[in-house]
């Protein structure tokens, strides 16, 4: 197991604890100007305003571009990670006009000038220490640090309590003849999850991997995970291990509307709430993916609708657009797979940390070791596992964020191969890997491969 110290290493050396937040003054007469650093990176630019289109904050760099003549003066704050003690900044400008940056912080002030005309894009280069303040990411709640793996009740075997096949069989796949819709096979087989064998041996498997508890996935009364959540938490009452629930409302069949919603989220807490259910102050902790292919007015009419009925949840969402933070009390990731193109550990913890800065909600952080959803339905997407090193990867910034939680993607969602969960073709490589990770995570121990 060689790369776990290494990783450590590499993202204690690389990841600061937090932000650094610099106040910028921009003042420019040129017709385009750029401001670009070498090596720290910007995860958030606010005071960006309608009045200046021409105007782009990228992860390393400003952007301006303005018609000849005019003159721009805009106040800015960054936040940075990566930030060195001194740091390389090369700006460039049009042939006509000055750029000045004025750079402040804990009463500290740089000012930078640039009036160049004729050599090669009008470069000049700085190296300074540039002022800044620590900031926090997110807030926070008085949590015990935990690593939870959402968990799919959704399977179903003929030989099995669901005297059917259920989800091995999707997309035309033909269990009988050993054709599964999964990326890679099972340790137990096409199993059903309403077996409480089977439910029992995952909880063993979790337990021996750190884990805290499982999300359930449920799609309501009339899916085939409603009846395997019943059987998983008879299950877990008997063995001590907690649960919560998940709605995935925008992959239900069929539109939802907000009020239909809450009625499942009644019915399900109803049925599934009990005394190993994980809460947040006092409220029953419940996950909502995809929050944002769901318009804000949804989410509204249905908390309000809970709360005419006196329920009390604790909603964690998945989301993107920073507008709906004041819908929940805390934020997550499933799996960044919209940065699959791009180097994960950076453009990953980018647009995080700049979700917890916008919201000021806590962030909850996701592992994965990989994804391939070719051989399930003909997807397209393929991230490799690369032996571990995909999780690991993600977990090294993670440990210097100081997170409060942190959810493996996922314990058994073979469809789209990001289980942990033994496999035949891996065997419990994974799952000793997400044990490395958790007791990296809650108890700071050393790790060795």
């Amino acid at each position: 197991m060689r790369g776990v110290v290494s990783f450590l290493l590499f993202a204690i050396g690389l990841f600061p604890l937090g932000f650094k937040r610099v106040n910028l003054h921009l003042d420019s007469s040129s017709d385009w100007a750029v401001m670009r650093f070498s090596r720290a990176r910007i995860a958030l630019c606010r005071g960006i305003k309608p009045d200046y289109p021409g105007l782009r904050c990228l992860p390393d760099a400003l952007l301006l571009n303005q018609p000849p003549g005019r003159r721009a003066s805009i106040s800015l704050t960054l936040y940075l990670y990566d930030l060195p003690r001194r740091v390389e900044i090369t700006t460039e400008k049009g042939d006509l006009g000055d750029l000045f940056l004025k750079f402040t912080a804990g009463g500290r002030e740089v000012i930078l000038e640039n009036r160049l005309h004729g050599n090669t894009f009008n470069r000049k280069v700085f190296n300074l220490e540039i002022p800044a303040r620590d900031v926090e990411a997110a807030g926070r709640y008085q949590l015990p640090p935990g690593v939870y793996s959402f968990y799919y009740p959704w399977y179903g075997n003929p030989r099995g309590p669901s005297g059917r096949w259920f989800h091995w069989d999707l997309c035309g796949h033909d269990p009988d003849r050993g054709d599964l819709a999964s990326s890679h096979t099972p340790v137990l087989g096409a199993y059903d999850s309403r077996d409480p064998e089977v439910v029992a041996r995952h909880i063993e498997w979790a337990v021996s991997a750190g884990l805290d508890g499982f999300i359930l996935a449920c799609f309501g009364p009339s899916s085939p995970s409603w009846k395997g959540i019943r059987a998983f938490v008879d299950v877990a009452e008997t063995q001590g291990f907690r649960y919560a629930l998940s709605f995935p409302f925008p992959d239900y069949p069929g539109e939802i509307s907000p009020l239909e919603g809450a009625e499942v989220i009644k019915g399900a807490l109803e049925e599934f709430y009990g005394p190993l259910y994980i809460r947040i102050e006092g409220k029953p902790v419940v996950f909502f993916y995809a929050a944002h292919q769901l318009p804000r007015g949804f989410w509204r009419v249905l908390f309000s609708e809970l709360a005419r009925q006196g329920i009390e949840v604790f909603p964690v969402g998945n989301f993107l657009d920073p507008s709906y933070g004041d819908l929940f009390e805390a934020l997550y990731f499933y799996l960044p797979l919209f940065f699959a193109g791009t180097e994960l550990r950076m453009e990953f913890f980018r647009w995080a940390m700049a979700l917890g800065i916008l919201t000021g909600k806590p962030y909850f952080y996701p592992v994965f070791p990989g994804f391939d959803n070719r051989r399930a339905c003909g997807g397209r997407v393929y991230i490799p596992r690369r032996r571990g090193r995909t999780a690991e990867d993600l977990l090294g910034p993670i440990l210097a964020l100081r997170p409060q939680w942190l959810l493996a993607s996922t314990f058994n969602e073979w469809h789209e191969g990001t289980e942990f969960e033994p496999s035949l073709q891996f065997g419990d490589f994974y799952l000793r890997i997400l044990g490395l990770i958790s007791r990296q995570f809650k108890e700071n121990e050393p790790i060795r491969r």
